[in-house]
């Protein structure tokens, strides 16, 4: 096996040409509007999903499964479904992939008002699981498309504004559902995430695909075999973001403050993304990637570990918000080298395997998360969640330096 240049040493080299040169690239103002449409309700859909499964059954735990089941879905199908991307132009596989998402999250709604018992939680974890995964590929596809987009000395800075982006709708995207649910209850909130999703569809038809390169089918399995290190961090770091969002409404209200104030703090962390990511793509930085993408992720950890153990609503905030500088980052160094790492015909999947890895990391937040909130709390569950995500950076870092180690390198494929 084989490694490309950038997989022995993927420090990155000169300075990007800025911001400005993404957003003057053709097709980008369609591309944003699409993106938005795709990933808000990602965003939107695990806190509506928490709230919405307390109200029916009266438990975190079971809004914890169901935001556990949209991630994990996505994880699952997100290699089948970005691969349609490749075969498909990007507009008419958009429409259709959010179109089934609206109609699934509009189906959850209602099964929700009309079951009871455990026919209706059933019913439930089988649709959100249904609206993660049809819609797992665009994610991976669209950042493929942006990175095909710009001028190849402006990717770093385009996979920067793309992952401050992201970052911006999970910021507006708790915010929105915490506003939402105080307002009209958890199913308003989540019948708004289905109206985003169906806003998409009309939108899709502007994108501009630039073309891309032939897909080598046979080299699939390589990919896979160097970029699994990668997608152990991205898990890390979803891991981590997963056990905020699945564990802090029961947190807060351990600690005498109120579970919809979650909204507004979840929004204060991916604010605090934004600003991190935007700092990071606006220039190169010292180190490798992987170097970078190991320090930032075990910062994250630090802050929600410290925070999981604070004794007061205002402590915990403020630890997540630092928490959440890293978080943008790392996510944006992650992909910057894996990028770097294989050849444009195999961006798509290397993207849609980060993607997936950190479905898995973030619905593994939920799977241990619901467990320990009922027998041994929030403290423990959000700790527990921050240690396990250490633990895989770790794994993550020191595979993929002896994959450096132990591999050839040659030439960079040109683009």
């Amino acid at each position: 096996m084989t490694m490309t240049k950038e997989t022995t040493d993927d420090r990155p080299q000169g300075q990007p040409p800025g911001y400005l040169s993404v957003l003057r690239s053709p097709g980008m103002a369609a591309w944003f509007a699409a993106a938005v449409c795709q990933r808000l309700p990602i965003a939107m859909a695990p806190l509506a999903l928490v709230l919405l499964g307390r109200e029916v059954t009266g438990s975190f735990a079971v809004g914890a499964l169901l935001a556990g089941a949209f991630a994990l879905a996505e994880a699952a199908a997100a290699g089948v479904m970005g691969r349609r991307f490749d075969r498909r132009p990007a507009g008419p596989e958009l429409r259709l992939v959010l179109a089934v998402q609206a109609v699934a999250l509009l189906a959850l709604v209602g099964a929700s008002r009309v079951l009871d018992g455990a026919v209706v939680v059933v019913a439930m974890i089988i649709l959100a699981a249904l609206a993660g995964a049809v819609a797992s590929g665009a994610h991976g596809g669209l950042r493929a498309l942006v990175v095909r987009s710009v001028p190849q000395e402006s990717q770093h800075s385009a996979l920067g504004l793309e992952a401050s982006m992201t970052a911006l709708m999970w910021a507006v995207g708790p915010a929105v559902i915490g506003a939402l649910a105080f307002l009209g209850g958890p199913a308003v909130s989540l019948v708004v995430t289905a109206g985003v999703a169906a806003v998409g569809v009309l939108v899709a038809g502007a994108l501009v695909d630039p073309g891309r390169a032939a897909t080598d089918p046979g080299h699939e399995e390589s990919v896979w075999r160097l970029s699994w290190p990668a997608m152990t961090h991205e898990a890390a770091v979803l891991l981590t973001v997963g056990a905020a969002y699945t564990a802090l409404p029961a947190l807060l209200e351990r600690l005498g403050g109120d579970a919809d104030l979650s909204g507004l703090a979840l929004g204060g962390f991916a604010v605090a993304g934004i600003a991190g990511g935007i700092v990071y793509g606006a220039r190169r930085w010292p180190a490798s990637y992987r170097s970078q993408t190991t320090v930032l992720i075990l910062a994250l950890c630090a802050m929600v570990l410290v925070a999981a153990l604070a004794g007061t609503v205002p402590l915990v905030i403020a630890l997540l918000l630092a928490g959440g500088f890293a978080s943008t980052p790392a996510l944006t160094a992650r992909g910057a080298g894996l990028q770097q790492m294989l050849p444009e015909s195999q961006w798509s999947a290397g993207f849609s395997g980060l993607y997936a890895a950190g479905g898995i990391g973030f619905g593994l937040a939920g799977l241990v998360v619901a467990p320990l909130l009922a027998s041994v709390g929030p403290h423990v569950a959000l700790a527990a969640c921050a240690l396990l995500a250490a633990a895989l950076t770790a794994v993550g870092t020191l595979a993929e330096a002896r994959l450096t180690r132990t591999s050839a390198p040659e030439p960079v494929p040109s683009h």
